[in-house]
């Protein structure tokens, strides 16, 4: 049994080999469609990424009426933090606003010089409201709205995001579409490619394949060897594609961690999804070869 299967895989590798020039361009054409569903991760991780950027931002800021005093606002807080909609409220004392105001404008000695002439604090306590999701924000404004707190507040400060993430989510729709049509074609193609290798390759070995049979070779035996040339393919396709996208990674990551303020790193992504991404990559080449193998040794073995 043992000499079987090392048979299998030495007549495996010869037909590898023996069609060499036909080998490359199928593992070619395969490993432009792994590339190609590689680079929809990285557009579809960096876009995730960069829409989770701009919603962390998000928030609604409540500035209060500066005699409104800290129980009326805490009141407030409790009512806000009550909703199904909130994550988060967070209190910024008068106190602690005026302090940020001084440091904002340390360099503007005006400013500093009318703080001064007043002579006290013209600035009320305000509320940071973090919604839960970006499309609980206006529901939260208008409950807000609604409530006698509402002639507490001097202003609401919310600036609204979600038209630049409908934006990125439609691009990111759009090419991922593009990219799924394109990797579609080139499988489709690998799949046409790797049928008629696998007919040449018997029809190359059709005077091998008959003394075979008659010397009373199972079926197993003579069609195994095709079939596992599909694995092969596979497996050297995914060793291929992994090559070329660390190289682009190691090229990608330097341009995010200037545009990402979450500082995502595209390399440590692929790392932790590593045997997720190129195992089901792997699985699914595989198959797709096995089953192109499959037709054209079913259509072609024939004593």
């Amino acid at each position: 049994m043992f000499t079987s299967i090392l048979r299998i895989i030495k007549f495996a590798f010869q037909d590898f080999f023996r069609n060499f020039w036909l080998s490359i361009v199928t593992l070619t054409i395969l490993i432009l469609a792994l590339f190609t569903v590689n680079l929809l991760i990285i557009f579809n991780s960096i876009t995730k990424n960069a829409i989770a950027s701009i919603e962390s931002k998000i928030n609604i800021n409540l500035y209060f009426k500066p005699d409104i005093s800290e129980e009326q606002v805490a009141n407030v807080q409790q009512y806000i933090q009550n909703m199904s909609q909130v994550e988060e409220v967070h209190y910024l004392s008068k106190d602690q606003a005026l302090q940020n105001f001084k440091e904002k404008h340390k360099d503007d000695q005006k400013i500093l010089d009318s703080l001064q002439e007043i002579d006290k604090n013209p600035l009320g306590a305000s509320l940071i409201v973090i919604a839960k999701k970006t499309s609980d924000y206006p529901i939260i404004l208008e409950n807000l709205k609604n409530t006698q707190f509402n002639n507490m507040i001097e202003s609401k400060d919310f600036d609204d995001h979600q038209l630049v993430i409908e934006r990125i989510t439609g691009i990111t729709q759009k090419v991922s579409k593009g990219v799924i049509i394109i990797a579609a074609i080139f499988a489709l193609i690998s799949l046409l490619i790797i049928f008629n290798a696998i007919r040449i390759a018997i029809y190359t070995h059709r005077d091998e394949i008959m003394a075979m049979k008659l010397i009373g070779a199972t079926d197993w035996f003579v069609e195994t060897p095709f079939l596992l040339q599909g694995i092969i393919f596979a497996f050297i396709s995914v060793i291929a594609t992994i090559i070329i996208v660390y190289p682009l990674l190691g090229f990608i990551q330097p341009y995010l961690k200037i545009l990402m303020e979450n500082n995502f790193n595209i390399i440590y992504y692929f790392n932790s999804q590593f045997i997720l991404i190129f195992g089901l990559e792997f699985l699914g080449a595989m198959i797709l070869n096995l089953f192109s193998s499959f037709i054209a040794v079913k259509r072609y073995v024939r004593v």
